[in-house]
């Protein structure tokens, strides 16, 4: 050997480099499973809606696409795909969202936003909460509403009549 020639154990780094590969690759394999069976369900019982930020904004009605179908006033199902649409607002006056079906219950046509409530397409009005302005004119479908982790989430499989708090 001369001066001009290292000796540099190109070998050795070569498997070094290849046995930390495999060893992040294996550590990767191991965590991302358990990764998923932390995380809550992903279904209609835990249906994340938007951010918490989004929600402060104002009422805003949102197209969402169910798992399965519930049943519910105004759901449309098509081939396997289940639509349905829903009012988020947040409270008046307190902390928490509502969740609402933008359907109406009197006149099976969609709801919209008209100013501070709800109309549908013969003027019947409804809060934001789902109680109808209207004596004699039934609320429209409630859901529970949760907030974890800066996003809004609702049951769809548990729906309720408005509650007053």
């Amino acid at each position: 050997m001369t001066r001009d020639d290292p000796d540099v154990p190109v070998r050795r780094y070569a498997v070094l480099a290849l046995v930390a590969v495999a060893g992040l690759l294996l550590i990767t394999l191991l965590v991302r499973p358990l990764i998923f069976s932390l995380a809550g369900p992903r279904d209609d019982a835990n249906f994340p809606l938007g951010s918490v930020s989004e929600a402060d904004k104002g009422p805003r009605l949102v197209e969402i696409r169910l798992n399965d179908p519930h049943g519910l006033r105004g759901e449309v199902v098509r081939d396997h795909e289940v639509g349905y649409s829903v009012l988020i607002a947040p409270l008046a006056g307190r902390d928490g969202y509502s969740v609402v079906g933008a359907w109406s219950p009197v006149n099976d046509c969609a709801l919209a936003i008209a100013g501070d409530r709800l109309r549908d397409c013969r003027d019947d009005t409804w809060t934001f909460e789902g109680f109808p302005f209207k004596t004699g004119d039934p609320a429209l479908t409630a859901f529970p509403v949760t907030v974890r982790n800066g996003a809004v989430l609702a049951d769809f499989t548990s729906p309720t009549s408005p509650t007053a708090s």
